[in-house]
Parts: structure tokens; C-alpha cells; sequence
């Protein structure tokens, strides 16, 4: 079983397409090397702030 295995509560509906983003989103974080991967699960204009750090766009400016 994968580390990146969701769990749900049993009484919630979600869509399954949710569940596969998560999962790969979680996975490809924790992967070193996956810049490119990383910075495909956001749109190409998106605006990315974590802590003090905040990217604009997929140039990243």
C-alpha cells in the first residue's frame, strides 16, 4: 500500500478525481526531483504562497 493512500470518512461522498490529485500531488511533493510535475498541478498564471514565499505564474515571478 502506498505512504500516499487517502482515507475518507465512510459517510462523505467525493469525487474520485480528488482523491487521484491528492495522492499524486502528496507523492510528487515529497520527490526531489519533480519540479516540472510539482509545478504542473497548478495553472500556468497561478498565484503559490507558502509561509513568506509567494510565485506568481509558472516563470515564477
Amino acid at each position: 500500500m502506498s505512504q500516499y493512500k487517502s482515507s475518507w470518512p465512510a459517510d462523505q461522498q467525493h469525487d474520485p478525481a480528488y482523491v487521484s490529485f491528492f495522492e499524486k500531488f502528496y507523492k510528487v511533493s515529497d520527490t526531489p526531483d519533480a519540479h516540472d510535475d510539482y509545478a504542473d498541478s497548478f495553472t500556468s498564471d497561478a498565484t503559490v504562497i507558502m509561509a513568506s514565499k509567494k510565485v506568481e505564474g509558472r516563470d515564477g515571478r
